[in-house]
């Protein structure tokens, strides 16, 4: 009887730890759920970040790039004729045409970089657009490039960290042209 005591037993013990490991096994699906919630909501944000990151980059570079185009045309920068205020919204206007094909004026050809760079920043940036402030002391013409663009994306990520957010961000880049 000894041994029919001892299946029994063997038995019972079976069924009740069968359930404990159900239930231990619903428990760990449950908390793994809810840490791949988290690392898909940590990988959106990243995404967000990097789209900001990206468009910083590329508002820099066309910062830059019409600073070259001044330094390039020094007769026009010091004739201010690249001062430009910022417009209402972003340029929607095709590529303008290129003053390469003949001989341009300093005059036309700031017009030319003018619209070529409008055009690069509503190309490249969600409604880009910019302003130029240039002035001149002592021969030196200083200027001060804006670009403004829309950063709605990273405002929605930033806006959940308690960031102070903005739907347009803008980066100003100053230089002396020589």
């Amino acid at each position: 009887m000894d041994s029919g005591n001892q299946i029994n037993l063997t038995h019972r013990q079976r069924r009740t730890s069968a359930g404990f490991s159900l239930l231990e096994v619903l428990i760990a699906l449950v908390i793994l759920s809810v840490g791949l919630l988290g690392i898909a909501a940590l990988i959106s944000t990243a995404l967000k970040s990097n789209d900001s990151a990206y468009m910083r980059t590329q508002a820099t570079a066309l910062a830059y790039n019409i600073i070259d185009r001044m330094r390039a045309n020094l007769p026009a920068a010091n004739n201010l004729s690249y001062n430009v205020t910022m417009p209402a919204s972003a340029a929607t206007g095709a590529s303008p045409t290129t003053c390469t094909t003949g001989s341009c004026s300093s005059g036309q050809l700031a017009a030319y970089d003018l619209g070529q760079w409008e055009y690069d920043l509503a190309q490249q940036l969600p409604q880009g657009r910019g302003a130029i402030a240039a002035t001149t002391a002592g021969g030196i013409v200083n200027v001060t490039v804006t670009v403004l663009w829309n950063d709605s994306r990273a405002h929605d990520s930033l806006q959940k960290g308690g960031a102070p957010t903005a739907t347009t961000f803008s980066l100003g880049v100053s230089s002396a042209l020589q």
